[in-house]
């Protein structure tokens, strides 16, 4: 059995100038994603690609005159980095069969194969790009009470096992200061060790087939 094709990795159809334009996507994409915060030895980290693109641009630009040596550096880097962009998204696409978590194929910079990309039933038939989850907030409770810094983030979903990405603010008119909790299957998410008397915000959003939904309205706690 081979690995299924989940991301879209030949490149051999781009121009070099799309190409480096991929690449930066991807390490920029690859450094905000959740799930790729530890990486294999194999797996080239964003600040890699980016020295890699640079480097791109760079024989590009040598070999413009017509120069046969640059030229060959060129493609030999060229090369280099296809093998290692495939590489990380093969090691993307392990990762979310290993977890059995499509959405940590999302936002990752890399195209969806289309016709891997499952469609509703008419029995499951909701949009949900035209929905928003819904989001409540609880103190978690011991034998002696709520429980100091904790709580847990309850998310209503519109449809079960959906892909819901969890935003949380301390000063949530700030759009910078919305920061990415992750992208869950789940609809608790619990939090501990919180410092206390501080208020936090969140907001959720649904990701289905590369899409995403608007914001649910802000909820706030204010921490024991």
């Amino acid at each position: 059995m081979t690995l299924p094709e989940l991301l879209e990795l030949n490149f051999n159809g781009h121009s070099i100038n799309d190409f480096i334009a991929e690449v930066n996507t991807i390490a920029d994409k690859t450094e905000k994603h959740p799930a790729l915060k530890d990486f294999p030895e194999y797996f080239t980290p964003p600040e890699k690609l980016r020295e890699k693109a640079v480097l791109l641009v760079q024989l590009r630009d040598a070999s413009a005159s017509g120069d046969r040596d640059k030229k060959a550096e060129k493609m030999a880097a060229w090369e280099d980095t296809k093998l290692a962009v495939i590489m990380n998204g093969k090691h993307i696409t392990m990762l979310s069969l290993h977890r059995n978590d499509p959405s940590i194929l999302l936002n990752t910079g890399y195209k969806l194969k289309q016709k891997h990309i499952a469609k509703p039933t008419s029995s499951s038939s909701t949009d949900l790009l035209a929905e928003t989850p819904g989001l409540e907030l609880r103190y978690m409770q011991s034998g002696s009470g709520p429980i100091v810094g904790a709580f847990t983030v309850i998310i209503t979903k519109a449809k079960n096992r959906a892909s819901t990405e969890l935003q949380m603010s301390d000063n949530p008119s700030d759009e910078s200061s919305w920061n990415s909790q992750g992208i869950y299957a789940k609809s608790r998410i619990e939090y501990k060790g919180q410092p206390s008397e501080k208020r936090v915000y969140f907001r959720a959003r649904y990701h289905q087939d590369g899409g995403v939904s608007p914001w649910s309205p802000v909820v706030n706690i204010l921490v024991l």
